[in-house]
């Protein structure tokens, strides 16, 4: 009997020999970061001792590392449970891949507490603050109704710039000059006299300039100053009030490789001011690049890889906003998410005249490219002297805002005097019990030209009355 028991007591001691050797052996390798090889022998452990904390919290990490399909969640929860401090630090990252950046927050803040090691400590620190940075851009996400979207391969991104002449041109440098040997993206104005665009500079990063055409000849390239994101900036675009400067930049206050800022020009100094990111839905934490607006056609575009295979982007057709308007935060996080990354373009079609306008516009803008561009011109006769076809003509910011408005107002009037003929025609054609039905729809929408026309008639003479004190002012 006693040696039975003798036996027993000595392979229960190998057996601990044994498992202690494993777990030595893994835990070696994973402290080396070689996770694949240590995955196996935590496997076996976990298997053993399901409710040992660090063999969850080794395995978990292991799978984590690789990329397995294994559910981490229950082991990271259960090891942190045990106050394993690293245990919270990849239940961040792991909210942090699934976007719970609430989570994540809570996971981070844990780990923050609790460990001691300083090195880490100041690389989550930094995470940290990142992942508040996302939650408060998720939360403040602006609210913007996209009408289309186009998926084409990068090279291929200004195919789908439909912007109109109204809104300048937008191209790479290599089409626009016409030299392959060029880089960067430029953009120049609608009346073809100034460009900006980005080029490379000695250290390999790109950075913006800026030029004006003096007679045939384009003048000397002067660099955008005023910021220095200390990263590359490129995809520029200018609004035609010559202040308004939107581009992309991969540098300082980006979330994730490029994203959308928006500067404008102090007039006195020649500087721009600190750039300002244009939060989400317009960037996310893969590239985002390329906005451009029409003013007149009130149309946006702007481009992104997020959700995309290598190689292609997305670009979105959507309609600006007269200022920042923002979802409500009572909708929720989950919404608000979904809202940011534009998981669904139908979620933000809140408004079918919207969309309607929208669509309208943008095919007026693709039958005018089809004819060569000439239909974005426009003529405007401010007096004698001065008669304008390009909204950087006007030179008082007042007139030129009004008459944007102005202009859109009168190609929603042309289509309304159109819908009349038509409904004018069905009712010469319609039965009388027909015509009963669509009298008052026809007098009303009568009555509704009438008094838009002679709006329209008095908004004009306010739009030429404000340029004309602004010409006399400056004595042009």
């Amino acid at each position: 009997m006693k040696l039975i028991y003798s036996i027993v007591i000595l392979l229960l001691l190998l057996a601990g020999e044994v498992t202690a050797q494993n777990k030595n052996t893994a835990r070696k390798l994973f402290q080396q970061g070689k996770y694949e090889e240590a995955k196996p022998m935590f496997q076996k452990l976990l298997k053993k001792y399901p409710q040992n904390s660090e063999y969850n919290y080794w395995y978990a990490v292991c799978c984590y590392e690789t990329g397995d399909s294994v559910d981490i969640l229950p082991m990271l929860e259960f090891a942190a449970s045990r106050k394993i401090s690293n245990a919270f630090r990849y239940l961040g990252n792991y909210y942090l891949d699934m976007f719970d950046y609430p989570k994540a927050i809570s996971c981070y803040d844990d780990f923050l507490d609790l460990t001691k090691d300083d090195s880490l400590r100041i690389e989550y620190e930094k995470r940290y603050s990142h992942v508040k940075k996302l939650n408060r851009m998720v939360m403040n996400c602006e609210n913007i109704c996209i009408v289309d979207s186009f998926v084409v391969s990068k090279s291929e991104l200004f195919s789908v710039y439909n912007i109109g002449r109204d809104a300048g041109i937008v191209a790479t440098q290599a089409d626009f000059f016409d030299d392959a040997s060029l880089n960067g993206n430029i953009y120049c104005s609608e009346r073809g006299m100034d460009i900006c665009f980005s080029d490379v500079e000695d250290d390999g990063v790109l950075k913006l300039y800026r030029n004006t055409k003096v007679g045939d000849e384009w003048g000397r390239a002067k660099p955008v100053e005023g910021f220095d994101t200390k990263g590359n900036d490129d995809y520029p675009f200018m609004l035609s009030d010559g202040v308004t400067l939107y581009f992309a930049s991969d540098g300082e206050g980006s979330i994730g490789g490029y994203d959308l800022f928006v500067t404008r020009l102090d007039t006195e100094s020649g500087r721009f001011l600190r750039p300002d990111n244009l939060g989400m839905p317009f960037n996310s934490t893969a590239n985002d690049y390329m906005l451009a607006i029409n003013e007149v056609a009130n149309l946006g575009w702007f481009a992104t890889d997020r959700n995309q295979p290598e190689g292609s982007v997305c670009v979105y057709l959507f309609v600006p906003n007269k200022g920042t308007v923002k979802y409500d935060e009572s909708l929720g996080f989950e919404v608000l998410l979904s809202r940011a990354r534009i998981n669904s373009i139908a979620d933000t079609q809140n408004d079918e005249e919207v969309i309607r306008k929208a669509a309208q516009q943008y095919a007026i803008l693709l039958y005018d490219a089809s004819q060569g561009g000439n239909k974005n011109d426009f003529l405007f006769v401010v007096d004698d002297d001065h008669d304008y076809t390009r909204l950087s003509d006007f030179v008082s910011e007042a007139a030129r805002e009004m008459f944007v408005e102005w202009r859109k107002r009168r190609i929603a009037q042309e289509n309304n005097i159109a819908l009349l003929e038509r409904k004018r025609d069905e009712y010469a054609s319609a039965t009388t019990l027909e015509k009963e039905a669509m009298r008052e729809e026809i007098l009303a929408l009568e009555r509704d030209v009438e008094e838009e026309q002679e709006a329209l008639v008095l908004m004009e003479r306010h739009i030429r009355r404000l340029e004309q004190e602004e010409l006399y002012k400056i004595g042009i």
